[in-house]
């Protein structure tokens, strides 16, 4: 099991007005046949969305009865409504949500190329005209907030007015249900979920300011394989970084061997360690509420550190000085406007990982390795290492929203400490 936010609760553990809705899910249709192990753990307690439902059993046995209404008591088509949930799964990136309706829908005849292609972020081919009015109309409700007068009408032509108005409601409680499983990460299955067709090119279109605002450090990272044509992609997206006098001081090693990232492995985890008990002192003092989230994510850095080797993929940023126009040298505190023309680069290329579905991370520890690195990896006089980034698909939920200072802390008008913005 992938670590969760919140404790899974067992049977036992259920307080009493909950059990209303435990009942309800275990013994509902959902939870019946090849469903029953995906939805419900050995231990007896509950994937998706219910788990996190259950510490809210007055709210939570309203939306059960509402996910089954929408399931049970609806006129439109079943592949009209898989069609719905893989669109907004695929706009969340909500694997989980993503592969139990990836088996739903080709049960209920949405084509397997179809699935395929929305898992892309792709427009799927689609030659019913029912199946192809309800992806329009839940891909510009995701993506652009908002229906145009076109897929609107389209939709009502095709669809029907009822039915319309039920993808539309069905789009919305499916983002609702993503948002729980996004911020809760709740308890994978007992048993490995199998996607019916499902490739890994996840690549997703994603508005500019979401992407910023949800792509995270991902250290937890599956050992599937990452294409040289994902690789190419994101890439080219780091080529776009801005640099001094558009030099583009970097070059980038992609590292496959297995025998190199052991190496590389073996390196960082001292260093990993040191860091890591560094922070967790540091935590000591604080509450426990405060001190969480800062343990989950050393907790993943332990995972990044003791599966290094097996990553699919290491990409390493090395740099030229002699291509750096450095304006704060030879001051009294350390040089940094040398990276200016570095990271930038190293933000897209983390940003073209959001983009295909992938997660990444960017540590710069192995660089107090530099002599062992630069001949671990053969890199000549006058470049050094800068930045490493392990690139996989995501363990659990990867991807999701990012927990920053307020424009009001960050930004001064005119000078400094003088507010931005003034809400006095």
């Amino acid at each position: 099991m992938t670590e969760t936010r919140l404790t899974p609760q067992t049977p036992g553990e259920i307080e009493d007005d909950a059990k209303v809705l435990y009942n309800a899910v275990v013994e509902s249709p959902r939870a019946q046949g090849p469903g029953k192990r995906i939805l419900i753990r050995d231990d007896g307690s509950l994937c998706g969305p219910f788990d996190a439902w259950l510490r809210t059993p007055g709210i939570g046995v309203h939306l059960e009865r509402v996910g089954m209404a929408l399931r049970e008591e609806t006129v439109m088509d079943p592949a009209v409504r898989e069609i719905a949930v893989l669109t907004v799964a695929r706009a969340w990136n909500v694997d989980f949500e993503f592969q139990v309706h990836a088996m739903v829908a080709k049960n209920v005849g949405v084509p397997e190329h179809a699935i395929e292609a929305i898992a892309r972020g792709d427009q799927p081919i689609l030659e019913r005209g029912d199946l192809a009015a309800a992806h329009q109309l839940a891909r510009e409700l995701v993506y652009n907030r908002r229906i145009s007068d076109l897929t609107f009408d389209t939709a009502k032509t095709v669809l029907g007015e009822t039915a319309t108005i039920e993808v539309v409601t069905h789009v919305g409680f499916y983002q609702l249900v993503s948002g729980v499983l996004t911020t809760f990460d709740p308890p994978e299955p007992s048993v490995e979920v199998p996607a019916p067709g499902l490739s890994h090119s996840h690549r997703v279109p994603i508005d500019l300011y979401e992407a910023a605002s949800t792509t995270r450090a991902v250290r937890r990272l599956r050992e599937d394989p990452v294409t040289d044509e994902q690789l190419v992609r994101i890439l080219k997206m780091a080529s776009f970084g801005p640099s001094g006098g558009n030099r583009q001081p970097w070059r980038v090693i992609v590292v496959r061997d297995p025998a190199k990232k052991a190496r590389m492995g073996e390196l960082y985890a001292p260093l990993w360690d040191k860091y890591a008990s560094l922070g967790r002192k540091a935590l000591e003092s604080l509450p426990e509420d405060k001190a969480a989230p800062t343990e989950r994510a050393l907790q993943a850095g332990d995972h990044l550190s003791s599966n290094f080797a097996k990553v699919p993929v290491v990409c390493v940023f090395v740099f030229d000085p002699n291509l750096l126009h450095i304006t704060d040298q030879g001051r009294d505190r350390p040089s940094v406007v040398g990276g200016a023309s570095i990271y930038p680069a190293v933000q897209n290329f983390l940003l073209g990982c959001r983009a295909e579905g992938l997660g990444s991370t960017l540590t710069t520890l192995l660089c107090e390795e530099e002599n062992e690195i630069r001949k671990l990896l053969d890199i000549p006089d006058p470049w050094y290492p800068c930045a490493f980034l392990p690139v996989g698909y995501a363990v659990g939920q990867g991807h999701g929203p990012l927990s920053r200072r307020s424009v009001e802390k960050l930004a001064d008008l005119d000078q400094f400490g003088s507010a931005f913005l003034n809400k006095g």
